[in-house]
Protein backbone atom coordinates (compact mmCIF):
# COMPACT_ATOMS: atom_id res chain seq x y z
CA UNK A 1 0.00 0.00 0.00
CA UNK A 2 1.29 3.46 -0.95
CA UNK A 3 1.51 5.89 1.96
CA UNK A 4 0.64 9.56 1.64
CA UNK A 5 4.32 10.60 1.53
CA UNK A 6 5.07 7.99 -1.13
CA UNK A 7 2.05 9.17 -3.13
CA UNK A 8 3.42 12.70 -3.09
CA UNK A 9 6.77 11.51 -4.38
CA UNK A 10 5.25 9.54 -7.25
CA UNK A 11 4.68 12.48 -9.64
CA UNK A 12 8.29 13.61 -9.15
CA UNK A 13 9.47 10.05 -9.83
CA UNK A 14 7.35 9.97 -12.97
CA UNK A 15 8.90 13.27 -14.09
CA UNK A 16 12.37 11.76 -13.66
CA UNK A 17 11.34 8.73 -15.71
CA UNK A 18 9.95 11.02 -18.43
CA UNK A 19 13.12 13.14 -18.37
CA UNK A 20 15.28 10.03 -18.74
CA UNK A 21 13.20 8.82 -21.68
CA UNK A 22 13.43 12.17 -23.44
CA UNK A 23 17.20 12.38 -22.87
CA UNK A 24 17.58 8.88 -24.31
CA UNK A 25 15.59 9.90 -27.41
CA UNK A 26 17.78 12.99 -27.83
CA UNK A 27 21.02 10.99 -27.46
CA UNK A 28 19.82 8.33 -29.91
CA UNK A 29 18.96 11.04 -32.46
CA UNK A 30 22.33 12.77 -32.04
CA UNK A 31 24.13 9.43 -32.29
CA UNK A 32 22.23 8.52 -35.46
CA UNK A 33 23.10 11.80 -37.19
CA UNK A 34 26.68 11.65 -35.90
CA UNK A 35 27.24 8.25 -37.57
CA UNK A 36 25.84 9.57 -40.85
CA UNK A 37 27.82 12.82 -40.62
CA UNK A 38 31.06 11.03 -39.77
CA UNK A 39 30.56 8.70 -42.73
CA UNK A 40 30.20 11.74 -45.02
CA UNK A 41 32.64 14.02 -43.18
CA UNK A 42 34.95 14.26 -46.18
CA UNK A 43 32.13 15.48 -48.44
CA UNK A 44 30.94 17.92 -45.74
CA UNK A 45 34.43 19.39 -45.41
CA UNK A 46 34.76 19.73 -49.18
CA UNK A 47 31.45 21.61 -49.18
CA UNK A 48 32.50 23.92 -46.33
CA UNK A 49 35.83 24.76 -48.01
CA UNK A 50 34.21 25.44 -51.40
CA UNK A 51 34.14 29.24 -50.88
CA UNK A 52 37.96 29.23 -50.69
CA UNK A 53 38.26 28.24 -54.34
CA UNK A 54 39.83 31.10 -56.23
CA UNK A 55 41.29 32.52 -53.03
CA UNK A 56 45.05 33.14 -53.11
CA UNK A 57 46.90 29.93 -52.48
CA UNK A 58 44.47 27.88 -54.52
CA UNK A 59 42.19 27.31 -51.57
CA UNK A 60 44.62 24.88 -49.94
CA UNK A 61 44.33 24.36 -46.21
CA UNK A 62 46.88 22.83 -43.88
CA UNK A 63 47.01 20.71 -40.74
CA UNK A 64 49.40 21.77 -38.00
CA UNK A 65 49.32 18.46 -36.13
CA UNK A 66 49.18 14.83 -37.24
CA UNK A 67 46.03 14.21 -35.18
CA UNK A 68 44.19 17.26 -36.53
CA UNK A 69 42.53 15.25 -39.29
CA UNK A 70 40.74 12.84 -36.95
CA UNK A 71 39.66 15.53 -34.50
CA UNK A 72 38.44 17.73 -37.35
CA UNK A 73 36.28 14.87 -38.67
CA UNK A 74 34.98 14.18 -35.16
CA UNK A 75 34.24 17.83 -34.31
CA UNK A 76 32.59 18.62 -37.63
CA UNK A 77 30.45 15.47 -37.48
CA UNK A 78 29.35 16.24 -33.93
CA UNK A 79 28.40 19.84 -34.76
CA UNK A 80 26.46 18.75 -37.86
CA UNK A 81 24.73 16.04 -35.81
CA UNK A 82 23.70 18.60 -33.17
CA UNK A 83 22.32 20.90 -35.86
CA UNK A 84 20.38 18.13 -37.61
CA UNK A 85 18.97 16.80 -34.35
CA UNK A 86 18.07 20.26 -32.99
CA UNK A 87 14.33 19.99 -33.88
CA UNK A 88 14.07 16.80 -31.84
CA UNK A 89 16.13 18.29 -29.02
CA UNK A 90 14.03 21.47 -28.85
CA UNK A 91 10.76 19.56 -29.09
CA UNK A 92 11.71 17.09 -26.33
CA UNK A 93 12.83 19.88 -24.01
CA UNK A 94 9.74 21.96 -24.66
CA UNK A 95 7.37 19.02 -24.22
CA UNK A 96 8.99 18.20 -20.89
CA UNK A 97 8.74 21.79 -19.64
CA UNK A 98 5.25 22.54 -20.98
CA UNK A 99 2.98 19.54 -20.23
CA UNK A 100 -0.06 21.83 -19.95
CA UNK A 101 -0.28 22.60 -23.67
CA UNK A 102 -3.47 21.83 -25.54
CA UNK A 103 -3.34 19.37 -28.45
CA UNK A 104 -3.75 22.11 -31.06
CA UNK A 105 -0.90 24.04 -29.43
CA UNK A 106 1.32 20.97 -29.56
CA UNK A 107 0.56 20.52 -33.26
CA UNK A 108 1.28 24.21 -33.84
CA UNK A 109 4.57 23.90 -32.00
CA UNK A 110 5.62 20.92 -34.13
CA UNK A 111 4.90 22.89 -37.30
CA UNK A 112 6.86 25.92 -36.15
CA UNK A 113 9.80 23.86 -34.97
CA UNK A 114 9.98 22.41 -38.48
CA UNK A 115 9.62 25.85 -40.07
CA UNK A 116 12.24 27.24 -37.71
CA UNK A 117 14.58 24.38 -38.64
CA UNK A 118 14.12 25.13 -42.35
CA UNK A 119 14.63 28.83 -41.65
CA UNK A 120 17.87 27.99 -39.85
CA UNK A 121 19.22 26.33 -43.00
CA UNK A 122 17.93 29.20 -45.14
CA UNK A 123 20.05 31.53 -43.05
CA UNK A 124 23.00 29.17 -43.32
CA UNK A 125 22.65 29.09 -47.13
CA UNK A 126 22.26 32.88 -47.28
CA UNK A 127 25.50 33.64 -45.47
CA UNK A 128 27.33 30.80 -47.20
CA UNK A 129 26.37 32.01 -50.68
CA UNK A 130 26.28 35.79 -50.21
CA UNK A 131 28.01 37.15 -47.11
CA UNK A 132 30.92 34.69 -46.85
CA UNK A 133 32.15 35.44 -50.41
CA UNK A 134 32.03 39.15 -49.52
CA UNK A 135 34.01 38.40 -46.38
CA UNK A 136 36.69 36.50 -48.30
CA UNK A 137 36.77 39.13 -51.03
CA UNK A 138 37.42 41.81 -48.41
CA UNK A 139 40.37 39.98 -46.85
CA UNK A 140 41.75 38.94 -50.23
CA UNK A 141 42.53 42.62 -50.81
CA UNK A 142 45.33 42.26 -48.29
CA UNK A 143 46.94 39.26 -50.05
CA UNK A 144 49.62 40.22 -52.56
CA UNK A 145 51.55 38.41 -55.28
CA UNK A 146 54.69 37.97 -53.21
CA UNK A 147 53.05 35.67 -50.63
CA UNK A 148 50.31 33.08 -50.49
CA UNK A 149 47.70 32.16 -47.88
CA UNK A 150 47.35 28.60 -46.58
CA UNK A 151 44.78 28.79 -43.78
CA UNK A 152 44.79 26.36 -40.88
CA UNK A 153 41.85 24.08 -41.64
CA UNK A 154 40.77 23.87 -37.99
CA UNK A 155 40.61 27.66 -37.70
CA UNK A 156 38.74 27.94 -40.98
CA UNK A 157 36.15 25.26 -40.16
CA UNK A 158 35.60 26.74 -36.68
CA UNK A 159 35.12 30.15 -38.25
CA UNK A 160 32.72 29.09 -41.01
CA UNK A 161 30.56 26.93 -38.72
CA UNK A 162 30.29 29.73 -36.18
CA UNK A 163 29.72 32.28 -38.93
CA UNK A 164 26.87 30.35 -40.52
CA UNK A 165 25.42 29.34 -37.15
CA UNK A 166 24.81 33.01 -36.40
CA UNK A 167 22.95 33.36 -39.70
CA UNK A 168 20.83 30.29 -39.00
CA UNK A 169 19.81 31.65 -35.61
CA UNK A 170 18.94 35.06 -37.06
CA UNK A 171 16.58 33.55 -39.64
CA UNK A 172 14.52 31.98 -36.86
CA UNK A 173 13.65 35.43 -35.49
CA UNK A 174 10.14 35.63 -37.06
CA UNK A 175 9.09 32.30 -35.61
CA UNK A 176 10.62 33.04 -32.22
CA UNK A 177 8.57 36.25 -32.11
CA UNK A 178 5.41 34.40 -33.08
CA UNK A 179 5.89 31.75 -30.38
CA UNK A 180 6.65 34.35 -27.71
CA UNK A 181 3.47 36.26 -28.54
CA UNK A 182 1.36 33.12 -28.95
CA UNK A 183 2.38 31.71 -25.57
CA UNK A 184 2.14 35.19 -24.00
CA UNK A 185 5.78 35.36 -22.98
CA UNK A 186 5.78 38.97 -24.21
CA UNK A 187 3.03 41.22 -25.53
CA UNK A 188 3.00 42.25 -29.19
CA UNK A 189 2.70 45.94 -28.26
CA UNK A 190 5.82 45.64 -26.13
CA UNK A 191 7.76 44.22 -29.08
CA UNK A 192 6.55 47.10 -31.25
CA UNK A 193 7.79 49.54 -28.62
CA UNK A 194 11.20 47.84 -28.74
CA UNK A 195 11.49 48.28 -32.52
CA UNK A 196 13.96 51.20 -32.34
CA UNK A 197 16.16 49.35 -29.86
CA UNK A 198 16.12 46.29 -32.12
CA UNK A 199 17.17 48.37 -35.13
CA UNK A 200 20.20 49.60 -33.20
CA UNK A 201 20.87 46.03 -32.04
CA UNK A 202 20.72 44.79 -35.65
CA UNK A 203 23.61 47.07 -36.63
CA UNK A 204 25.63 45.89 -33.64
CA UNK A 205 24.99 42.24 -34.57
CA UNK A 206 25.89 42.81 -38.22
CA UNK A 207 29.11 44.56 -37.19
CA UNK A 208 30.04 41.50 -35.09
CA UNK A 209 29.27 38.73 -37.60
CA UNK A 210 30.31 40.44 -40.86
CA UNK A 211 33.65 41.67 -42.16
CA UNK A 212 34.64 45.30 -41.50
CA UNK A 213 33.00 46.26 -44.77
CA UNK A 214 30.18 48.83 -44.72
CA UNK A 215 28.19 47.31 -47.60
CA UNK A 216 27.97 43.81 -46.11
CA UNK A 217 27.11 45.26 -42.68
CA UNK A 218 24.25 47.29 -44.13
CA UNK A 219 22.94 44.30 -46.10
CA UNK A 220 22.91 42.05 -43.02
CA UNK A 221 21.35 44.79 -40.85
CA UNK A 222 18.53 45.33 -43.34
CA UNK A 223 17.85 41.59 -43.45
CA UNK A 224 17.78 41.34 -39.63
CA UNK A 225 15.32 44.25 -39.46
CA UNK A 226 13.19 42.66 -42.20
CA UNK A 227 13.10 39.37 -40.26
CA UNK A 228 12.02 41.25 -37.12
CA UNK A 229 9.25 43.04 -39.03
CA UNK A 230 8.15 39.74 -40.55
CA UNK A 231 7.86 38.30 -37.06
CA UNK A 232 5.74 41.25 -35.96
CA UNK A 233 3.50 40.83 -39.00
CA UNK A 234 2.98 37.10 -38.36
CA UNK A 235 2.26 37.77 -34.69
CA UNK A 236 -0.17 40.56 -35.59
CA UNK A 237 -2.06 38.29 -38.01
CA UNK A 238 -2.24 35.65 -35.28
CA UNK A 239 -3.64 38.24 -32.82
CA UNK A 240 -6.30 39.40 -35.32
CA UNK A 241 -7.40 35.85 -36.17
CA UNK A 242 -7.54 34.63 -32.56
Amino acid sequence: MITQSEDKKLPFREHLIELRQRIIKILITIGFFFIISFNYAKEILFFLTEPLKGFTGGGNLVYLKLTDGFFLFFKTSLIIALILSSPVLIYQIFMFMAPGLFEHEKRLLKIFILIGFLSFFTGFAFLYKLVLPLFLAFFSKFVFDFYEVYPNINDYIDFILKFNFYAGVLFTIPFAIFLMVHFRIIELNRLIELRKAFIILSFIISAIITPPDLLSQIIVSVIIIALFEMGLLIARIRTVLS
